[in-house]
């Protein structure tokens, strides 16, 4: 599948020097089109919310379009049918100003096919491309290779069949495609049968109405429709959902006029409302369902509502999960292709993804309840007064649209990973329970191993040749290789020989391990003498930084005379925080093998 979890993957795949083939079984890239589209093409209110930490991903894989092109969420404002006069303006997510440790720090939205036509541009850049009308049939595997069976559409609607053999098979073809089908996962969840929701992408004109807000019309007790305006579709572009508790509205999707009629009916302004093209339509149920595992031995599933799970697309957590699915499986399918890891670390894919997926159904569906069950009893049979109904709906609405801080999914963390070190972490008490979440937030002065790493602006290299300038964490982290950050007051320390020896010994200089030698405050000591010549020769082909401003010390909770070392997986993940090399090397035998410890001498192959 070629949509933004297969694109990523074979994004992060080819960084790393891995030959990927990438096949859509659809004709045509994703475009706003006429008809009824499949409804896992479908996002949130036919948008894509991409949340911080998406954006923070799109960074590490050098691809600074997304975060730049996406438009920030507009007000809301709420209208009675048939009026243009707001009834209430409010903001769904409040604007966050950026700081130092978190650049990305509100969600954006921006139409999936903009984003997909980003991810090609980038990953024809590594010489692939998508395989548009080929489509997977089936596939075999042992514990070599998986043999699949793919089906070419030709230009005269002829199809051909071909058989290929690939180390790795992802399958990003949804939650109805032959990968999970053909693996034999089991699809527990359930559907909510009463809930039926339309929405797609029309050129619009309604006369008086402000293109500055996400209007909506109607309440939630009875019909409404939502208009949200994008620039993406034109400059009458607008991307719609229709929602009703009292209405049934199975099968408009296949009547273009009684569409029209119904958009036109639920805003309620007569002839000032002209639908001059409906560009694409599909319709929905919720659904909350998820497979137990993500993967059988070479064979995996990703994907928000695909493969992996379905879930209301309320949350607008749907594509940055796909995405932070495809990331994560991805930089560890490298190391293991390269025989650099053990397959082993490919069990973790699971272990690491199905508490998130888990804990994201349950915020996703308590959204849905209050965005499409709530007041479900309040309808046109009610004893309420109309202006008391309206009030309730009124206040409802907000509460339903509202999005906490933990949407951003800043706090997403692998704590419980079994590959993570932690020797920092606060000791548990004996006879009393540990509550962890998966989907935890953002707390200043706590980092754990697990937690996605902080950035760092300011950093001043030292003894580089060539370039100046000042660097960042989130510019030096890749999904290529593993950062290693040693926190120390100087060289002197005998912990910063020692790791250097360690990461000498095991990483080779082509590399999946990039040291950085960090220390505090103004660079004086090093200002030549024995420690400048000391440290040229023992932290040769290792970057060395001041972090002049502190925004490192204080990002990784590092003390001005503390020596900490912190490993940065190649998602951008706190993989260890630990106090010298033999902590280390725990970590790293933990990703690379026993055989990749201290002393091991790994090539990349």
């Amino acid at each position: 599948g070629a949509g933004p979890t297969g694109l990523t993957a074979a994004l992060t795949l080819v960084q790393n020097n891995v030959p990927v083939r990438i096949i859509e079984k659809e004709l045509h890239h994703r475009r706003g089109q006429r008809g009824k589209l499949p409804r896992l093409a479908c996002s949130y209110y036919g948008a894509n919310f991409t949340q911080p930490r998406t954006f923070e991903v799109f960074h590490f894989l050098h691809v600074p379009e997304i975060h730049e092109r996406a438009t920030f969420l507009p007000l809301l404002q709420e209208h009675n049918r048939g009026s243009l006069e707001a009834r209430k303006t409010f903001a769904m997510s409040p604007y966050t100003e950026p700081t130092p440790a978190i650049p990305y720090y509100n969600p954006k939205l921006m139409g999936q096919h903009t984003l997909e036509e980003i991810l090609r541009e980038h990953l024809a850049k590594f010489g692939c491309t998508v395989e548009l009308g080929t489509r997977l049939a089936s596939f075999t595997q042992d514990d070599k290779s998986v043999k699949a069976k793919i089906v070419k559409h030709r230009a005269n609607d002829d199809e051909i069949e071909e058989e290929m053999e690939a180390a790795y098979l992802i399958g990003a073809d949804g939650a109805r495609g032959v990968t999970r089908k053909q693996l034999e996962l089991a699809f527990v969840g359930s559907t909510w049968e009463d809930t039926y929701i339309v929405l797609g992408d029309i050129r619009l004109e309604v006369k008086g109405l402000d293109r500055e807000y996400w209007h909506h019309f109607g309440t939630m007790s009875q019909d409404m429709i939502s208009l949200r305006p994008t620039d993406e579709l034109g400059k009458d572009g607008y991307q719609f959902l229709i929602t009703s508790r009292v209405r049934d509205l199975k099968g408009i999707v296949q009547d273009e006029e009684a569409l029209l009629n119904c958009i036109k009916d639920f805003i309620g302004l007569g002839d000032d409302v002209n639908v001059k093209e409906v560009m694409w339509v599909s319709d929905f149920r919720p659904n909350m369902r998820m497979v137990n595992r993500f993967g059988v031995g070479r064979a995996f599933v990703a994907g928000g509502k695909s493969s992996r799970a379905v879930h209301s697309p309320t949350g607008g957590q749907g594509l940055n999960t796909s995405v932070q699915d495809a990331f994560g499986l991805a930089w560890k399918l490298a190391l293991v292709y390269k025989g650099l890891s053990p397959a082993s670390l490919l069990d973790t894919y699971t272990t690491e993804r199905l508490p998130i997926i888990t804990e994201m159904l349950g915020l996703t569906t308590e959204i849905a309840k209050r965005t499409f069950g709530e007041s479900k009893d309040a309808n046109a049979h009610t004893s309420t007064s109309d202006r008391d109904n309206t009030k309730k709906v009124e206040l409802n609405l907000e509460r339903a649209k509202h999005r906490g801080k933990n949407m951003y999914m800043l706090g997403v963390n692998y704590r419980t990973s079994p590959i993570v070190v932690d020797e920092f972490a606060p000791a548990s008490t004996p006879g009393v329970a540990v509550v962890h979440s998966a989907y935890g937030s953002i707390q200043e002065g706590v980092l754990r191993a697990g937690d996605r790493a902080p950035d760092a602006p300011g950093l001043l290299p030292v003894l580089q040749t060539g370039g100046s300038g000042n660097a960042r964490l989130f510019d030096i982290f890749t999904p290529m290789y593993h950062t290693v950050l040693i926190f120390a007051p100087s060289l002197a320390v005998p912990i910063v020989s020692s790791v250097l020896a360690t990461l000498t010994q095991c990483v080779p200089r082509n590399g999946i391990v990039r040291p950085l030698l960090v220390f505090s405050g103004h660079p004086s000591v090093l200002d030549g003498g024995a420690e400048t010549s000391s440290l040229q020769d023992q932290a040769s082909g290792v970057e060395v930084f001041v972090d002049q401003a502190g925004h490192a010390y204080r990002g990784y909770v590092v003390e001005k005379d503390e020596t900490k070392v912190v490993a940065v997986r190649p998602d951008g993940v706190v993989g260890a925080i630990v106090h010298d090399a033999e902590g280390l090397g725990r970590y790293l035998e933990g990703v690379f093998g026993e055989k990749r410890g201290v002393g091991c001498g790994v090539e990349v192959m």
